[in-house]
């Protein structure tokens, strides 16, 4: 396959059509180009609501105070059967010892009691596609039975989790996994850049639209969304092959491969 650089300029026009009050506005004749760009967003397997932390109770649960699990305690309850031994892989610089999902994708939680849950905030920390440190804080508030807070940042691998409770916690269960909100490679610049009858799963058009939401392009922080945006497609994830089409902003690396993580 031959590769070929199009142009280094962020804004494209074509053709010579002219007009004195659009070429004052766009400095060049014609019509601004804007292409579209094809994206494999890989085969996501089923989304699993416990493969990360799998019914988390009793003393495996925090009492006003934290409980942090890292790959260091995989294997051992609540990380038995969850989730896939981890993986050394080579992030920022070093070696690190993570988890690996499958495709970016968010962080789900369901936070349950017989009575009324203790309230919990969550801190998942890892990295993102291209292996940039990233960390997301997850609100499980206090209410009656059951809550269900899943995350909106798109994870790829996994180093720790950190529970956090102001009271006890102890007769709660946590269960946490992967859900079905898919990462981007690229940012989206807005909901508009996203062609939502390009949207393909297993090489099948979606007949309804994702839910599509755009990249943060202000300061990221562990609540924000994520910096490149998220799509949540209609069909339930099943291992198919997933592909879409939206438009890009290549203007800098920010606009293109999103802000900085945090």
């Amino acid at each position: 396959m031959s590769k070929h650089h199009l142009s280094h300029a962020s804004q494209l026009y074509f053709g010579d059509a002219y007009n004195a009050k659009a070429f004052a506005a766009n400095e060049r004749p014609g019509a601004p180009f804007n292409p579209l760009t094809k994206v494999s967003l890989g085969s996501p397997a089923v989304f699993d609501a416990d493969g990360l932390v799998k019914a988390a109770t009793s003393t495996e649960m925090p009492n006003a105070s934290t409980k942090t699990y890292t790959t260091a305690t995989a294997g051992t309850t609540p990380l038995d059967s969850a989730i896939a031994a981890p993986s050394t892989v080579f992030l920022n610089g070093a070696n690190r010892l993570v988890w690996v999902l499958d495709v970016p994708r968010n962080i789900t939680t369901i936070n349950a009691d017989a009575g009324t849950t203790a309230a919990l905030t969550i801190t998942v920390t890892g990295y993102d596609y291209y292996g940039q440190p990233m960390t997301e804080t997850i609100t499980s508030a206090a209410t009656a039975t059951s809550i269900v807070a899943d995350g909106k940042k798109a994870f790829k691998y996994i180093y720790s989790i950190a529970i956090t409770s102001a009271a006890d916690a102890t007769a709660n269960t946590l269960n946490m996994g992967w859900g079905d909100v898919l990462g981007l490679p690229y940012a989206l610049p807005a909901k508009s850049d996203f062609l939502t009858n390009g949207c393909y799963f297993n090489e099948t058009l979606q007949a309804t639209a994702p839910t599509v939401v755009a990249a943060v392009t202000t300061t990221a922080s562990a609540t924000t969304g994520d910096v490149r945006g998220t799509i949540d497609l209609n069909s339930a994830t099943d291992g198919s092959a997933v592909s879409v089409w939206y438009r890009t902003d290549p203007a800098s690396t920010d606009t293109l491969f999103g802000v900085t993580q945090a």
